[in-house]
């Protein structure tokens, strides 16, 4: 294993060009940043009545903020859609790869999603127990002044029969580690069914999911559009070549403004439809959003320029442990500062350095040991070949398709 997150960016950089993974991480990382800075927000009551309701005061920075595009600088909700898609992705890829062996890939994935898990609940509780006087008028931090008490944590680190919500983003944890574990189902309908028919279904099932607040229903289903489009990948890019010659970069700058349009699609609409019809109507846009996103990082030469500039990658190298740590540091900040703009300013980079210490002594260690794990479950798996030769062929060929665990954000 690397000894720090740059040289293992450097080795994901080093991939071959027709992975262009390395972009995938670059967009992890800025997304695990819009969850920081979603979160440091909605210490502002202004803001944050966008998501919990209350009667606020327009003014044009506001409307900005909330029902344009440009909520995506801040769209928590947005971001786990993107995340959900990147990680079926990650996942269909890693199953069609040849050294994938599911005996191995069990224990693997556990150990590499719920050892930071655990640390993130540990530092949530270390954090919580500091004094803060809770002076706030905002919504989100009131609803997050109540402690942790002890059901609450254990509930946290099992995540399957759902989170307590006082570290808010493990709630999309739970989706992600039964996703895991549902992926033998997805790997078998993407060799049953067409990828586009499976793309639309999934699209489909997710805007019934979200009418009906089913969340199973809503939220399952994003992981297998982005099995459908690793299932449609060669097709893709030989569409996306097409499109590029003719339209050249005009062509991006559409298909990045649709995705911009069509991610933001629920807060262009409640403002006019209000926040159930708007549920309705914009999940099935925001998902082929993050769709077009995830196609874009990769096939998008600026984009993908951007997203491998050596700090992005950085911080795609972090993310995971990002998502995990940042909110208990917003709500400390928020206390200490007891003002929005400073929150924002104090807690983003405090937020990111704490990140990498903890991607050094929990997420490092726990990708160290499920590799360890993954290599003597394929041994066994394997008795008759030779342990050295299978164990090192299948640690490489997994740290190339899936060395980084998707970050995730909520809206909570």
């Amino acid at each position: 294993m690397s000894r720090n997150p740059s040289s293992r960016v450097r080795n994901v950089e080093g991939m071959p060009v027709a992975n262009r993974l390395s972009a995938l991480d670059g967009l992890r990382g800025i997304a695990a940043l819009v969850v920081v800075v979603h979160h440091a927000l909605l210490v502002s009551p202004s803001l944050a009545a966008a998501y919990f309701g209350g009667d606020v005061q327009e003014t044009p920075w506001r409307i900005a903020l909330v029902y344009t595009p440009l909520h995506l600088v801040w769209g928590g909700a947005e971001a786990v859609v993107v995340f959900f898609v990147l990680s079926g992705f990650v996942l269909a890829r890693a199953v069609r790869s040849r050294s994938f062996d599911w005996f191995s890939y069990f224990p693997s994935r556990i150990l590499r999603l719920y050892v930071p898990v655990l640390g993130a609940v540990a530092f949530g509780f270390a954090v919580l127990l500091l004094p803060h006087d809770g002076a706030t008028t905002s919504p989100w931090l009131l609803d997050r002044d109540a402690g942790y008490p002890f059901h609450d944590i254990v509930q946290d680190i099992t995540l399957l029969g759902g989170t307590s919500g006082v570290v808010s983003p493990l709630w999309t944890l739970r989706w992600e580690i039964i996703f895991s574990l549902l992926l033998p189902v997805a790997a078998y309908a993407a060799r049953l069914i067409p990828a586009w028919v499976l793309g639309v279904a999934c699209i489909a099932l997710s805007a019934v999911g979200a009418s009906q607040d089913v969340a199973a229903l809503q939220y399952l289903p994003v992981f297998g559009v982005g099995v459908a489009i690793e299932g449609e990948w060669d097709r893709i890019g030989a569409v996306v070549r097409r499109m590029t010659r003719r339209g050249g970069a005009f062509v991006w700058a559409g298909m990045l403004l649709l995705a911009a349009v069509l991610l933001s699609m629920h807060w262009e609409l409640v403002g006019l439809l209000g926040h159930a019809a708007a549920v309705t109507i914009a999940q099935a846009p925001i998902v082929i959003g993050a769709g077009i996103l995830v196609i874009a990082a990769v096939h998008c030469t600026t984009l993908r320029r951007v997203l491998t500039w050596r700090p992005v990658a950085w911080l795609g190298a972090v993310s995971f442990s990002l998502y995990l740590v940042h909110e208990p540091i917003v709500i400390l900040m928020a206390n200490v500062t007891d003002a929005m703009p400073w929150t924002l300013l104090t807690a983003v980079p405090l937020a990111v350095a704490v990140a990498w210490v903890f991607w050094l002594i929990a997420e490092r260690p726990a990708h160290t040991l499920a590799r360890r794990v993954r290599a003597r479950a394929t041994w066994v798996a394997q008795p008759g070949g030779d342990p050295v030769q299978n164990a090192h062929g299948e640690q490489r060929e997994h740290e190339r398709i899936d060395e980084r665990e998707p970050a995730h954000a909520g809206m909570r």
